[in-house]
């Protein structure tokens, strides 16, 4: 069950900071950020919030970044990879 979700803005996007405020993001959001980097963020902040889970479910391409598979590994997370 999808519990939370952050829009990725590629840098192309928030390199123009008028666009940005034109379209009411965050300041906090303009700075560049890889999907990877949101969502082990996002899974951070929702064990803040006393959400429990061991299983995290992702397209492949998260599933094929080591640096996701070794975010969820610290966190003590199992990713379950789907096609």
């Amino acid at each position: 069950m999808p519990v939370a979700l952050r829009l990725f803005l590629p840098d192309e996007w928030t390199s123009v900071r008028e666009r940005c405020a034109r379209a009411g993001v965050p300041e906090a959001a303009v700075a560049p950020r890889s999907k990877i980097e949101i969502a082990l963020s996002e899974l951070d902040r929702l064990r803040a919030e006393s959400l429990r889970f061991g299983v995290v479910l992702a397209d492949a391409g998260y599933g094929s970044s080591a640096a996701f598979r070794h975010g969820l590994d610290a966190r003590g997370l199992i990713p379950f990879p789907i096609d």
